[in-house]
């Protein structure tokens, strides 16, 4: 019986790896997905960029703009994530013999992965809104 057991324990975690592993290839894959539309962002809004400067923000208002964007952007994904998987675990809940439940950690856990991808992948397109020069956006 132990045998058995510490097969299905070495199984159990070996699909938790790999799920752990699609997990974070999804993550990055996502993080590159927030850095281009954020790329986007910045240059479709060029002149709003340069009327803000022009008005007297600094390169360090126009970058935090940004990348208050692009956190809002991925924890607005996160939370939307959470309430999915949420909702799949209290239907999975009912077709087996335990229940799964959301943990306040894991919600945490999620809002934190969600404000660290949108960090992480706004930061260059924020510093690249932030560093625009003034005199070239108005040509």
């Amino acid at each position: 019986m132990g045998k058995l057991l510490k097969g299905i324990s070495k199984s159990i975690s070996g699909i938790t790896y790999f799920v752990a592993a699609i997990a974070g290839i999804s993550l990055f894959i996502a993080g590159i997905g927030v850095m281009n539309m954020m790329y986007i962002s910045v240059s479709e809004r060029t002149q709003e960029i340069g009327v803000r400067l022009a008005l007297g923000a600094t390169p360090k208002n126009i970058m935090m703009q940004f990348l208050l964007e692009a956190i809002i952007l991925t924890v607005s994904g996160g939370v939307i994530g959470l309430v999915i998987g949420t909702s799949v675990a209290a239907v999975a809940s009912m077709a087996m013999p335990f229940r799964a439940i959301v943990t306040p950690a894991s919600v945490a856990l999620a809002f934190g992965v969600s404000t660290a991808v949108g960090i992480v992948f706004g930061l260059l397109p924020a510093k690249q809104a932030a560093n625009k020069n003034l005199i070239d956006i108005l040509r």
